[in-house]
């Protein structure tokens, strides 16, 4: 029988997504589902006069954490199942978010359009020697949110440039629009200020994968995910940023915010060039 659970408590916000600051989100049961929806009852009718605080029925699948890969590359015949012999299969990730995954993987087919033998699939927790025919993810493509992936190619070595992506300290002499100054920090959490006031950046680094993934957090509670790769192309290196734009944002909003990314990620091309 499926468990069920009642989880929620006091948001930051009515997007219910973040927790008010300084508390953690409750989670009750395992339940049937009729005695989940029973306590269901019972907590949002105490909290009825708190716009606020909001209880959300979940089962148990929906609690077990996703993780997302892209995978694929050049392969020996458009059925898609063996990879071109001199050739080795591509894996990126894990992502933790299908959003973040998908953005990755635009980035990547973008760039191999032209190329029927080149391809690339998401996976949902892939485990290395899986056959890798290409299998079908239960999502719906309309119900995503917009997304965005940016690259550049810089000509110096994948260590060199995730070193640089790495260190918070260098964000501010290339990402100039975005984050202003640097105030503290060290290894995967900074406290920096940002165009919009300050902020803090934690960051999800894994060097063999190229993993330089971030989060930004505001001082409202606000949370902004992304996801971050740096893999080695064309003798150099190639970094790939995935924007998903806020519910908040009008199209032309987030427009402008990826002009900036573009010209960003220019500056950190000029900066880690030239050192």
């Amino acid at each position: 029988m499926a468990s069920y659970y009642v989880v929620g408590g006091e948001y930051a916000d009515t997007t219910f997504s973040v927790p008010a600051a300084g508390t953690v989100l409750e989670t009750h049961g395992p339940f049937n589902e009729r005695d989940a929806k029973v306590r269901w009852r019972e907590l949002t009718g105490k909290t009825v006069d708190n716009a606020m605080v909001r209880y959300f029925l979940k089962s148990e699948d929906e609690l077990t954490p996703r993780k997302f890969w892209v995978i694929g590359g050049e392969y020996a015949d458009t059925s898609f199942t063996r990879i071109q012999t001199g050739k080795e299969l591509e894996v990126y990730g894990p992502f933790g978010e299908w959003e973040g995954a998908l953005g990755f993987w635009r980035g990547l087919t973008s760039k191999s359009v032209d190329d029927a033998q080149v391809r690339y699939d998401i996976r949902e927790n892939y485990q290395p020697g899986e056959e890798i025919a290409s299998r079908k993810l239960d999502a719906v493509a309309s119900t995503l949110q917009t997304t965005a992936t940016r690259s550049v190619g810089i000509a110096a070595t994948t260590d060199k440039v995730f070193a640089t992506l790495s260190d918070v300290r260098t964000w501010p002499k290339w990402a100039k629009h975005s984050f202003k100054s640097v105030r503290s920090g060290s290894g995967n959490v900074w406290d920096v200020d940002t165009a919009q006031g300050p902020a803090r950046i934690t960051l999800k680094l894994d060097a063999a994968s190229g993993v330089v993934d971030h989060v930004v957090t505001d001082n409202k509670g606000g949370s902004w995910p992304i996801p971050g790769r740096v893999v080695p192309a064309g003798g150099g290196a190639v970094v790939m940023l995935t924007f998903t734009k806020p519910a908040t944002y009008s199209d032309a909003q987030f427009a402008a915010d990826m002009r900036i990314a573009d010209e960003e990620l220019a500056a950190l091309k000029r900066l880690v060039e030239s050192a």
